[in-house]
Formats: structure tokens, C-alpha cells, sequence
């Protein structure tokens, strides 16, 4: 409900993406990965399957995500690691 999906993205078989969330650009995200509500994903960034990312989230441009990520984390690089908190919230828990 309410996410967008921009254009040249791969998403694998049985993955869930919570509501107002953003999928950008070349994005590929493996199979049985579940997205939270409120999630942007950078251009470019690859998700590995079986991962959990929480609401709130912001992954970085390019990275790889290779471990679940907790609500409001902000990640960035290759392996993706935690920058820090998201300050800003974006919607209702």
C-alpha cells in the first residue's frame, strides 16, 4: 500500500514489502527478504535472501545488505554497516 517500485529492480520470489516504502532504481532484492513500512532503498543496493529489514530504515546507495537491519538504522557500504539512528520518522509504528 502506498510503496513505489522504480524501474529496472529484480525482486525475488516470496518477498514483502511493507506499505510507503521506496524501491529504487537497480535495486535487486533475493528471495524471502521482508521489507518494513517506511523503507528507502537506495540505487543501485542488493539485499541478500532470508534478510529482515525494519521499519524506518534507510539503506545507502550501492550497498549490500548481507544481515537484517533493526528499525531506523541508517546503512551504507559494501557489506552494508549501521551508520546511525534515523532521526527522522516517517510514519506510524
Amino acid at each position: 500500500m502506498g510503496s513505489k517500485i522504480d524501474h529496472c529492480c529484480h525482486i525475488g520470489h516470496n518477498v514483502t514489502i511493507g506499505k510507503h516504502s521506496i524501491v529504487t532504481a537497480g535495486v535487486t532484492i533475493a528471495g524471502s527478504t521482508k521489507i518494513g513500512n517506511y523503507v528507502w532503498i537506495g540505487p543501485n543496493s542488493i539485499i541478500r535472501e532470508n534478510i529482515f529489514i525494519g521499519d524506518n530504515a534507510f539503506i545507502g546507495m550501492g550497498s549490500v545488505v548481507t544481515k537484517s537491519v533493526e528499525n531506523g538504522w541508517i546503512v551504507y557500504g559494501v557489506p552494508a554497516k549501521k551508520i546511525r539512528k534515523n532521526d527522522t520518522i516517517f510514519g506510524e509504528y
